[in-house]
């Protein structure tokens, strides 16, 4: 049987008190490399995973979940909005660079949008 792994959102205020116990692994970051990897780490059921993530569970936030709204996530609490230098090669116009404060990462907030490592054949391709 697979072990399960759960992911629980947990306050500071919360760990005071709590008694100390050094992690085995912990992994800064719970979008998707960071889960992925606390995941695989953690079927190891004598191995302890700490995940420190500054975001918090956005799964019931329609702007998450709707790929119609992504974009009503930018520039929210949901989203670094990290500023960008002046580009030379872009005639010296600067930009945001948008990037996921919650469990995924940027991945909340990309509209569930995706691409292939490598060319894949046309949809209608597929045998159904």
């Amino acid at each position: 049987m697979r072990p399960t792994t759960t992911l629980v959102a947990v306050t500071l205020s919360t760990l005071r008190g709590a008694t100390a116990r050094t992690p085995d692994y912990v992994i800064a970051g719970a979008g998707t490399a960071g889960l992925v990897v606390a995941s695989r780490l953690s079927e190891d059921p004598n191995v302890s995973v700490v995940v420190i993530e500054p975001g918090s569970d956005q799964r019931t936030n329609p702007n998450v979940t709707n790929p119609d709204a992504f974009l009503q996530a930018f520039d929210t609490d949901l989203d670094w909005s990290y500023p960008v230098a002046p580009q030379p090669g872009a005639g010296g116009q600067s930009f945001v660079l948008h990037q996921g404060k919650a469990w995924g990462g940027s991945s909340a907030i990309n509209g569930k949008s995706q691409r292939s490592p490598f060319p894949l054949p046309p949809l209608d391709s597929y045998p159904l």
